[in-house]
C-alpha cells in the first residue's frame, strides 16, 4: 500500500530506475549500484546508462537518459557534480519525477559546488522533479526490493519503521545495528544535503503512510523550521518519532555544517521543540535501538500497556534491586503487591522473597525446572497482580540459559500484561538465546538501565502524545 498521487512514491515504488554512472567494472560503484539492485530483486525494471557499454551484468545499457524509450520513474545518479547538472535537463526531457544524487561536490565542498546544486534545484523545480540528495547513501524500500545504493547489505523481512538519516554513513550502520537487535524496516532514506525533498517532506509523508508504525530519525538539524509545528505535530499523533540529534555541541555543530551543510543549533533549542511536537529524543544510538525495541513490541504489541506499574521478578536479588532503582529513576512506578500475591508466592516457592521486587531466594532452583519453573511460577502471580501493569523478567546470568529461554517462551503464553527481558549476562549460550528470544518478538533488553530508560521513553511518548493530541483536535 501506499499514497496515491503522492510524488514521494516514486522514490519507494517506482516500476522504472534509471541508474547513470553504472559501470562493467566491478572496481567501480556504478558496478555494485547496478548489482545491489539485482541482488536484492527490485521489482521494477533496471535502465543503466553508460555511453561506453552495449551490457551491463546481462542488463541493456543505454547511452543516455533520452534513448531509453520507455517511461522512467526515478533517476539514480552516481556521476561527478558536473555531470549530473547537464543530465538533469534529460530527465526533464523524459518527465521523470523522482531524482537521487548520490555524488558529492555539491554546497558541502564550496563555491563551485553551490552552484552546481543550485542548478540542480533550478531544473528540478522548474520541471517538478523531486530530488534527494546530493551527497548522500539514497532511499531504500523493503517492500518493493528497493536498495540503497552503496551498502553491501539490505533487510530482508519487511517491517515496520521507518528511517530518515541526514547521515548515509550513520543511518546506514544504525540500521545494521537495529536488524541484530531484531527491529524491521519498511523505508529508509539518507537525505544527504537536503537540497530539494526534506526531511519535514519526509516526515509529513511517513505520518500518513500505512506501512510505518514508528519513524527514527538521525538528525543533524532541521532546515525549514517553520513547518515544524504544522507537520511534526500531527505526525507524532499517528506514530513515534525518535530523533538521534548529532551536532550538540559546538564541535559537532561545526562538523556538522562541514558535512552535509546542516546548521545544527542549540541543543537547548531543539529538546523544547521536541517536547512541543512530541519527538523523543535518545541521548544515544544504543538508546535509540532501545527505545525502537520497546516502541515496536510494547506500544504496539499484542498486550495493550494500560499503565506504568512495574512487578519485577528476579532469580538473584541483586540484579531485581538495581531493576527497581533504574524503573523509579526512570519515572515508572515499582509499587507493592498485594497480600494475596504475596501468600500465592509463599506456597508456591517458600523460600522466594514476597514483594516487588519479587526473586525465587534459592537461586539453585534455576537449574531446577520442571513442568513449570520458578521464573513462570513468579511470572504467573506478578502478572496477574491488580497493582501491576507491566511485567519485567531478569535473566539469571550465564547458567541453564536454554531453561530461562524456555520458560520466557511459556511466560509470554500465559501473560496478559507487557512483557520486559532483562538478561544482564553474556558468555556460554546466552547470546544464543537472547537472539532466539529476539527473532520471537521479546523486548530484550542487556542490562536493567537500557530497559528502564526504553520504557520511560514510551511512558513520556504517551503523555506527550496525549496532550499534543488534544492540543491538534482543539485548535
Amino acid at each position: 500500500m501506499k499514497h496515491e498521487n503522492n510524488l514521494l512514491n516514486n522514490f519507494f515504488y517506482p516500476k522504472s530506475v534509471a541508474i547513470v554512472g553504472a559501470s562493467a567494472d566491478p572496481k567501480k560503484s556504478g558496478n555494485a549500484l547496478v548489482k545491489n539492485y539485482l541482488d536484492y530483486g527490485f521489482k521494477g525494471e533496471i535502465y543503466p546508462i553508460n555511453p561506453k557499454a552495449d551490457e551491463i551484468l546481462g542488463l541493456k545499457a543505454y547511452s543516455s537518459i533520452r534513448t531509453v524509450l520507455r517511461d522512467i520513474d526515478l533517476v539514480v545518479f552516481a556521476v561527478p557534480a558536473k555531470v549530473v547538472v547537464k543530465v538533469i535537463e534529460d530527465c526533464a526531457s523524459k518527465n521523470v519525477k523522482a531524482v537521487v544524487v548520490h555524488s558529492f561536490g555539491f554546497a558541502e565542498s564550496g563555491p563551485e559546488g553551490k552552484g552546481y546544486q543550485d542548478r540542480l534545484v533550478a531544473v528540478a523545480r522548474e520541471s517538478n522533479i523531486k530530488v534527494v540528495g546530493p551527497n548522500c547513501q539514497g532511499v531504500m524500500c523493503v517492500d518493493s526490493k528497493l536498495p540503497w545504493s552503496r551498502r553491501s547489505t539490505f533487510p530482508e523481512q519487511a517491517g515496520h519503521v521507518s528511517v530518515i538519516s541526514q547521515s548515509g554513513g550513520g543511518g546506514g550502520s544504525f540500521v545494521n545495528l537495529a536488524d541484530v537487535r531484531g527491529i524491521k524496516f519498511s523505508k529508509i532514506v539518507t537525505i544527504g544535503n537536503e537540497c530539494d525533498a526534506s526531511v519535514m517532506d519526509f516526515i509529513q509523508y511517513f505520518g500518513d503512510d500505512p506501512q510505518t508504525r514508528t519513524l527514527f530519525l538521525f538528525l543533524e538539524g532541521f532546515r525549514d523550521g517553520e513547518r515544524i509545528l504544522d507537520v511534526v505535530r500531527p505526525a507524532s499523533v499517528n506514530m513515534p518519532i525518535i530523533a538521534y540529534k548529532t551536532g550538540r555541541t559546538a564541535v559537532g555543530a561545526k562538523a556538522a555544517a562541514s558535512h552535509t551543510g546542516s546548521f545544527a543549533g542549540s541543543i537547548e533549542v531543539y529538546d523544547g521543540v521536541f517536547k512541543q511536537t512530541g519527538i523523543i529524543r535518545a541521548e544515544s544510538l544504543d538508546d535509540g535501538l532501545d527505545y525502537l525495541v520497546a516502541f515496536e513490541n510494547l506500544w504496539f504489541g499484542d498486550k495493550q500497556i494500560q499503565g506504568y506499574r512495574v512487578g519485577i521478578v528476579s532469580g538473584p536479588g541483586g540484579p531485581g534491586v538495581a531493576a527497581a532503582d533504574a524503573m523509579v529513576e526512570s519515572g515508572l512506578s515499582v509499587p507493592p503487591i498485594a497480600e494475596a500475591s504475596k501468600q500465592r508466592l509463599k506456597e508456591a516457592i517458600p523460600g522466594a522473597t514476597a514483594a516487588n521486587p519479587m526473586d525465587m531466594g534459592d537461586f539453585s532452583l534455576v537449574g531446577k525446572l520442571k513442568e513449570e519453573g520458578p521464573y513462570s511460577s513468579m511470572s504467573r502471580i506478578m502478572s496477574e497482580d491488580q497493582n501491576i501493569d507491566i511485567l519485567v523478567v531478569i535473566g539469571p546470568g550465564e547458567f541453564n540459559p536454554e531453561g530461562f529461554r524456555d520458560e520466557l517462551y511459556n511466560i509470554k503464553r500465559f501473560c496478559e500484561k507487557p512483557l520486559i527481558v532483562i538478561w544482564p549476562s553474556a558468555g556460554g549460550n546466552v547470546e544464543t538465546c537472547k537472539k532466539e528470544l529476539r527473532e520471537a518478538d521479546f523486548a530484550l533488553f542487556d542490562t536493567q538501565e537500557r530497559g528502564a530508560r526504553a520504557l520511560g521513553a514510551v511512558k513520556r511518548y504517551d503523555s506527550l502524545r496525549s496532550r499534543i493530541k488534544r492540543e491538534v483536535e482543539g485548535a
